[in-house]
C-alpha cells in the first residue's frame, strides 16, 4: 500500500538532511582535491555527481508529492546537467503507486459534499492510473456518461514553497547547475509557477478547452472533454477516451500505423510550439495513447507553457542553424536565447558544435529516421561527457525549462512508437513561418 507524502516538519527535516549530506560530500571532495594533486578530476566529478544524484533521487522518491515532481522536471536538464547526475535521477521518472481510495475521497467530499456519490452511478475505487500529485479513477455519471475522475492528493499543495526553498539550497551547495544565484532563483520560480498551475484544475479545464479548439481541424487528435459540473479546483472529471499506451502497442499496430501516430504526435507538438505558442509540457508516456485508426489521445494538460513571439523565433532560429550546419548562427542564437554563458566562455568554435549539429541533422532528416533504432540519447550522453570541460559555457533558460522537458521527452515517445519519419521539410516550413 502506498504511503502518503511526509508532512512538515518531517519533510523539511528530510530535505535538510539531504542538503547537509550533499554539503558534506562536496566539502570532502574539495578537500581531497586540495591535498591529492594527482587526482583524476573528470573521474572525481563523475563519482561526485553520481553520489549527489542518488542522494537526491532517494530523498525525493521517498517523500513523494509535488517535490518528487520537481525532481522529475530537473532530471530533464540533459543539456546542462552532468550525465552522471541525470542517470541517477532517472529513477524518479517511474510511476508513483496509487493511494487508498479513502485518502482521495476527502477531495470528493470537499468538492461535492458528503453525498458526492449521488452524482455517479459508479466510481471504481481501484485507481486507473497514478502519479506524483494525483490519481485517476474510472466512473460513470448519473446520466450514463463514462468518465475519468482525476483527484489531487490532499495537502499536496501546502508544502511546495518550503520544499522548493530547501531543494534550491541543495542545488546551490552542490553546484550541479552552471548558473549564478539569481538565475537559479529564476529557474526555481519557473518550476514553482508551473507546479502551482498544475495544481489548479480550474486552470487545466480552461487549457483543455483551448487545446480542443486548436486541434479541432484534425479529428485524429483527441483531447478529452471536461465535465464542468463535476469538476473543482482539486477534482477534474473528463469524458473517458480509451486508447493503448505507447508501451503497449502490439502487432495490431503495423509500421504504417506507427508512422502515422509518430507523424501526428510530432506535427501536433510542432504546431503547438510554432503556431499556438503554447505547448503541452508533460511528455510522460502515460499522458498519451493511440488507436488503430492512427488517432493520438492527449491527456493531462496541467503542465503547459506559453512562449513570447520572441521566444518562439529564437527556437526557430537555432533549429534552422543546427539543421543548416551553421555554427556561427547557432552560437549567436544560443547567446540571444540566454543559453550560452559568455562570461565563463566568450566563444565556442565550429569544431565544438559540429557533432551536435550532425546529431540534430540525423534526428530530423530529409531521409527516413528510424526512431526505434536511432540512439539519440546515447549519443547525446557521450557528447555531454566529452564536453564536460565546457560544461559551464551553457546555462538553463528559465522560460524554456518546461519546453525543453517536452522536446526531450517526445524523443522517447517516438522511440517507443518505433516511428519512421522524414520531418525536416515540415520543420523548416514551421520555422520559416515563425521567422517571417
Amino acid at each position: 500500500m502506498a504511503k502518503p507524502p511526509k508532512k512538515s516538519p518531517s519533510r523539511l527535516l528530510s530535505l535538510a538532511g539531504m542538503t547537509a549530506r550533499i554539503g558534506s560530500d562536496v566539502a570532502r571532495d574539495r578537500w581531497q582535491r586540495l591535498w591529492q594533486k594527482d587526482i583524476d578530476s573528470s573521474a572525481a566529478d563523475a563519482a561526485l555527481y553520481t553520489r549527489i544524484g542518488r542522494e537526491i533521487a532517494a530523498t525525493l522518491g521517498n517523500m513523494k508529492g509535488a517535490v518528487m515532481k520537481v525532481g522529475q522536471i530537473i532530471s530533464q536538464y540533459r543539456d546542462v546537467l552532468p550525465a552522471e547526475l541525470i542517470e541517477a535521477l532517472s529513477s524518479l521518472q517511474n510511476q508513483a503507486p496509487a493511494r487508498p481510495f479513502s485518502e482521495v475521497e476527502a477531495r470528493l467530499i470537499e468538492a461535492f459534499g458528503s453525498d458526492w456519490r449521488q452524482h455517479f452511478q459508479r466510481v471504481d475505487e481501484i485507481a486507473l492510473a497514478s502519479a506524483s500529485i494525483a490519481q485517476v479513477h474510472r466512473a460513470c455519471t448519473r446520466d450514463g456518461r463514462e468518465v475519468v475522475v482525476k483527484v489531487q492528493y490532499p495537502d499536496v499543495d501546502q508544502s511546495i514553497k518550503a520544499d522548493l526553498r530547501q531543494l534550491r539550497m541543495a542545488f546551490k551547495i552542490a553546484r550541479v547547475l552552471p548558473v549564478n544565484g539569481e538565475l537559479l532563483d529564476a529557474i526555481f520560480e519557473e518550476i514553482r509557477q508551473s507546479l502551482s498551475d498544475e495544481l489548479d484544475y480550474f486552470l487545466e479545464a480552461n487549457t483543455l478547452q483551448r487545446f480542443r479548439e486548436f486541434h479541432q481541424d484534425d479529428p485524429l487528435v483527441i483531447i478529452p472533454e471536461v465535465v464542468v459540473a463535476l469538476s473543482s479546483r482539486h477534482v477534474l472529471t473528463l469524458i473517458y477516451e480509451p486508447g493503448d499506451h505507447f508501451a503497449e502497442l502490439d502487432a495490431r499496430y503495423d509500421q504504417a500505423t506507427r508512422n502515422a501516430l509518430g507523424e501526428r504526435l510530432f506535427r501536433s507538438m510542432a504546431r503547438q510550439l510554432f503556431i499556438l505558442k503554447t505547448v503541452h509540457c508533460d511528455p510522460h508516456p502515460g499522458n498519451f495513447a493511440a488507436r488503430r485508426d492512427g488517432s493520438i489521445i492527449m491527456y493531462d494538460f496541467g503542465s503547459v507553457k506559453t512562449l513570447s513571439d520572441a521566444g518562439v523565433q529564437r527556437y526557430a532560429s537555432i533549429t534552422e542553424a543546427a539543421l543548416a550546419n551553421d555554427a556561427q548562427r547557432l552560437e549567436q542564437g544560443l547567446i540571444a536565447m540566454g543559453a550560452r554563458n559568455t562570461d565563463h566562455t566568450p566563444h565556442l568554435d565550429a569544431a565544438f558544435y559540429a557533432p551536435w549539429m550532425r546529431l540534430a541533422g540525423a534526428s530530423i532528416g530529409d531521409d527516413i529516421v528510424k526512431y526505434g533504432e536511432f540512439p539519440l540519447a546515447e549519443i547525446a550522453m557521450k557528447l555531454s561527457r566529452e564536453a564536460l570541460p565546457h560544461w559551464r559555457a551553457f546555462q538553463p533558460v528559465p522560460e524554456q525549462v518546461m519546453i525543453n522537458r517536452a522536446i526531450g521527452g517526445h524523443y522517447w515517445n517516438l522511440r517507443e512508437l518505433r516511428a519512421e519519419l522524414a520531418m525536416r521539410p515540415e520543420v523548416l516550413a514551421w520555422t520559416s513561418a515563425a521567422l517571417a
